[in-house]
C-alpha cells in the first residue's frame, strides 16, 4: 500500500531499531558500497555483460547505476528494470535475432499474404513524404519488430525517469543530424534501447524527442565519461566488448568488412574513455561476430570468467565506494489522468483517445500499454508505436508516439523457379493520403512472359471500417493434363471490409471480362472472404493457425470458392511442424474452361507446378517437419522433410486423379535472400530438383 496507519507495536520498536541503525550504519554502508557499470557496444559480443552482472549479483556487490551503449544499453536496460541474470540468460535463449531482422520473408510452407498488390518478398527502393522529398529507405531493417520485443520485455517497469528503475540507468545514442552524444534518461525504456543500437546502414535511425538517433557507439562506445557525470563519486567499471581489429586473413565476408569498419570507427572514442575507468574488464570476445547468437552461452560464460578474474579488484573498489542510495518504495497506484497522442493523422489520434479513454481514473497497467501498442500498430499506415509516461502531480498521462509509414513507397522484387514458367519481376508500391487522411492506393506490376497488374484502393487503414476498390488485369498460360490454355482476364470490384479479434471478412461485388481462344466472356457477381489468423508470428510461427476462405458467385449460377488451412507447432528450439490443407471448387464448363481448378498451379504440390492437373474441384494437404540447421545475421539455413497428397474431381463428382509427393528441401529465408532448393519424388516416379528465389504472387481476382 502507498499509505496507511502505523501499528502500536511498530511505534514501540521503531525507535529502538533506529538507534541500532545509527550504530551499524557506517559499517553497513562501508560494506555495501556500490559500483557503476559502463557497458560498451559490440553486437552479440555484448552478451558477455550478462556474465559480469551475474558475478556481481552472486558476490553481493551492489550496482549503483548502469550506463550502456548499443548492446550494452539493451542488456543494461533489462538488468536495470529488474531482470535477474538467470532471466537474462532465458531471454537470450528465446531471442530469435534472425526472425527479428527478417521482416519480409517466409520459410517454406508458411502461407503467404492473400494481398496480390503487396508482394511479401521485396526490397525497398524509394520512399517519399507528402511534399515529394525522399525520406528513405534509411536502413536495411526498420527495427519495428525489435521495438515490439523490447516493449514486451520492458513492460514490467512503469517509470517516467530511468533513475526510478531498480538500478538507475542511462542509454547513449548519437544525433544523426549534429553528431552530438545524446544521453537518454527518461521516456520509453524500449525506445531508449532501440535508439542506442541503431547501427547505421543496418537499422533505420530512430526518431526520439525531435531528434533522429543512431547507434551511440559512433560517439561513445564505452560510456565512461557519461557514467562519471551521472554517478559522481562512485567507481566506474568499464566492460569493453568492442573487440580488436582483424588481420587481413580474418576478413572473409561482408560481415567481416562491416565489423572491421565499426571497430576502426569506434576504437578512437573507446581509447579516449577507457583510461578514465577505475577498472576495465575485457571479456574474451575475439572471433565472435557482432550478429551471431549461436555461441550465446559461451559469450556469457566468457564475461563471467573475466569478472571472476577481476573479482579481488572489484571488491576493493566496492569497499571504498559510497553506499547505494536507498530508493523509496514505488507507489504503483498512480492513476491515468489523460491519454495523449503524438504523430499519426488527426483521425487516428481521435480514435486512440476515444478507444482508451476508459483508462482515465484507473491504475496504470503496462500490459495494457503493450496490448494497445499492438492494436494501434495493426493499422495499415502505422510503422511503429511507442509510449511513455508524463507526470501530472501524483498521477500520469499516457503518451502514445506514432510513427507513420511514408506517404509513397516504391519497392522492387521478384520470383523465379525452374519447375514452372511463372517468373516475374515485381514493381510494387503504395500511395497514402491520396484523397483522405489514412487512405491508400496499392499497386503491383508483374513483368515477365506472363504479365499482371493489380491495384487496390482502401478508404481507411481501419480493417473494420473500410471500403476497398480493386482493379486487376492478368495474362495466364497453363500446360495441364488436358492441354495448353491461355487467357487474359480483366476485373474490377468493390467490397466492404470488417474485422473483429482474429477474424477479418469482406463482402462485395466483382465484374470480370475474359478473352480466350478468340472469344470473350463477361460475368459479375457477389464476392466474399473470411480470414481467421491466430499465428503468433507472420514470418516464423511456432503456434496458432490461419484459415482463409474466398468465394465468388458469377452470374448467380455456381459458387466458386477456395478454402485453405495452416497450422504451426513448435516441437523444440530447432524443430517445427507445419500442416496445411485446402479445398477448391471451380467450373470446368463455363468461360471455355478458364474457371477450372488446377492442382499444382499455385504450388499446392510442387512437383506438379509445371504440369498441373485440371478438374472441377480439388483437395490437397501437406505436412512438413522443419529443422533449423544454422542461424546467422543474414537468415537461417533450414531443412524440411515434407510430403503431401492431392485429389482431383471431374464435373460429375468422380475422383479421377490421386497424386502424392515427398521430398527434402533446404531454405534460406532472410532479409537479403529468400531461396529454396528442393529434391522431389512423386507418384509418377518422377525425381526433380527445383530451386525457388523469392515468393510468388498469383493474382486471380475475382477467382478464388
Amino acid at each position: 500500500m502507498c499509505s496507511g496507519g502505523v501499528p502500536m507495536f511498530s511505534k514501540k520498536v521503531l525507535p529502538f531499531l533506529f538507534v541500532v541503525y545509527l550504530i551499524i550504519a557506517p559499517v553497513a554502508a562501508h560494506a555495501r558500497g556500490g559500483v557503476v557499470l559502463a557497458l560498451s557496444g559490440g553486437g552479440t559480443r555484448g552478451l558477455a555483460h550478462i556474465g559480469i552482472i551475474e558475478v556481481l549479483k552472486e558476490k553481493g556487490i551492489p550496482i549503483a547505476g548502469i550506463v550502456g551503449t548499443s548492446m550494452g544499453a539493451i542488456i543494461g536496460g533489462l538488468a536495470a528494470s529488474g531482470y535477474s541474470p538467470v532471466e537474462l540468460r532465458e531471454v537470450i535463449e528465446s531471442l530469435d535475432l534472425t526472425n527479428l531482422m527478417s521482416e519480409r520473408t517466409n520459410p517454406i510452407f508458411v502461407p503467404l499474404s492473400q494481398d496480390s498488390t503487396n508482394p511479401h518478398n521485396k526490397i525497398p527502393w524509394i520512399a517519399l513524404d507528402t511534399s515529394g522529398n525522399v525520406v528513405g529507405p534509411l536502413g536495411g531493417v526498420t527495427g519495428v519488430k525489435l521495438l515490439e520485443r523490447f516493449a514486451q520485455l520492458a513492460s514490467r517497469s512503469q517509470v517516467v525517469r530511468f533513475d526510478e528503475l531498480e538500478i538507475p540507468y542511462a542509454a547513449v545514442a548519437t544525433d544523426l543530424e549534429t553528431g552530438e552524444k545524446v544521453v537518454i534518461r527518461t521516456g520509453s525504456l524500449a525506445s531508449a534501447m532501440r535508439a542506442s543500437m541503431a547501427i547505421p546502414g543496418v537499422f533505420d535511425p530512430w526518431p526520439l524527442g525531435g531528434r533522429l538517433l543512431v547507434d551511440g557507439g559512433l560517439v561513445s562506445n564505452l560510456p565512461v565519461k557519461t557514467a562519471k557525470e551521472i554517478f559522481p563519486g562512485y567507481p566506474v567499471i568499464a566492460v569493453d566488448v568492442s573487440g580488436t581489429l582483424k588481420t587481413r586473413k580474418e576478413i572473409h565476408s561482408l560481415v567481416d568488412v562491416v565489423e572491421q569498419s565499426l571497430t576502426i570507427f569506434t576504437r578512437r572514442n573507446v581509447l579516449d574513455e577507457i583510461s578514465l575507468a577505475d577498472l576495465v574488464i575485457a571479456p574474451p570476445v575475439a572471433g565472435v561476430s557482432i550478429f551471431d547468437l549461436t555461441n550465446a552461452d559461451r559469450i556469457v560464460d566468457g564475461g563471467r570468467k573475466a569478472a571472476l578474474q577481476k573479482l579481488p579488484d572489484i571488491v576493493k573498489l566496492a569497499e571504498k565506494a559510497p553506499p547505494v542510495a536507498q530508493k523509496e518504495e514505488l507507489c504503483l497506484e498512480s492513476k491515468v489522468v489523460e491519454i495523449k497522442v503524438e504523430g499519426g493523422t488527426p483521425y487516428l489520434q481521435d480514435l486512440i483517445r476515444k478507444k482508451y479513454r476508459s483508462w482515465v481514473g484507473e491504475p496504470l497497467s503496462t500490459l495494457n500499454m503493450v496490448r494497445a501498442s499492438t492494436e494501434i500498430g495493426a493499422h495499415d499506415d502505422v510503422l511503429a508505436v511507442d509510449y511513455r509516461f508524463e507526470e501530472i502531480g501524483e498521477d500520469l498521462a499516457v503518451v502514445f508516439v506514432i510513427q507513420r509509414k511514408p506517404s509513397f513507397e516504391l519497392n522492387v522484387g521478384g520470383y523465379t523457379t525452374n519447375l514452372h514458367p511463372h517468373r516475374w519481376i515485381y514493381l510494387s508500391g503504395v500511395r497514402r493520403d491520396l484523397f483522405l487522411d489514412g487512405d491508400s492506393l496499392r499497386f503491383n506490376f508483374k513483368i515477365g512472359e506472363q504479365w499482371g497488374i493489380d491495384a487496390s484502393y482502401l478508404t481507411s487503414p481501419e480493417k473494420n471500417s473500410s471500403w476497398e476498390v480493386i482493379l486487376s488485369a492478368q495474362n495466364w498460360e497453363l500446360s495441364s493434363n488436358k492441354g495448353r490454355r491461355e487467357w487474359d482476364r480483366y476485373a474490377a470490384g468493390i467490397s466492404r471490409r470488417f474485422s473483429t479479434g482474429s477474424f477479418e471478412a469482406g463482402l462485395g461485388y466483382a465484374f470480370e471480362q475474359v478473352h480466350s481462344g478468340g472469344e470473350g466472356y463477361s460475368s459479375s457477381g457477389p464476392t466474399f472472404f473470411l480470414t481467421s489468423n491466430t499465428l503468433n508470428d507472420a514470418t516464423d510461427p511456432t503456434k496458432g493457425s490461419l484459415f482463409h476462405l474466398q468465394a465468388w458467385w458469377p452470374d448467380m449460377e455456381e459458387v466458386l470458392y477456395r478454402a485453405t488451412y495452416f497450422q504451426a507447432a513448435r516441437l523444440s528450439d530447432n524443430w517445427r511442424f507445419y500442416f496445411r490443407a485446402g479445398f477448391a471448387e471451380g467450373d470446368e464448363t463455363s468461360a471455355n474452361g478458364n474457371r477450372a481448378v488446377y492442382l499444382g498451379a499455385a504450388e499446392e504440390l510442387y512437383s506438379y507446378s509445371g504440369n498441373p492437373i485440371q478438374g472441377e474441384r480439388m483437395f490437397w494437404w501437406n505436412a512438413a517437419f522443419r529443422r533449423i540447421l544454422l542461424k546467422s545475421w543474414w537468415g537461417k539455413l533450414n531443412t524440411e522433410i515434407f510430403g503431401g497428397m492431392g485429389f482431383v474431381y471431374d464435373d460429375t463428382g468422380n475422383r479421377y486423379r490421386d497424386v502424392w509427393e515427398a521430398g527434402v528441401s533446404f531454405s534460406i529465408p532472410g532479409f537479403l535472400l529468400d531461396g529454396k532448393l528442393m529434391f522431389l519424388y512423386n507418384d509418377e516416379r518422377d525425381f526433380k530438383i527445383g530451386f525457388f528465389i523469392g515468393s510468388p504472387v498469383w493474382g486471380h481476382y475475382p477467382l478464388p
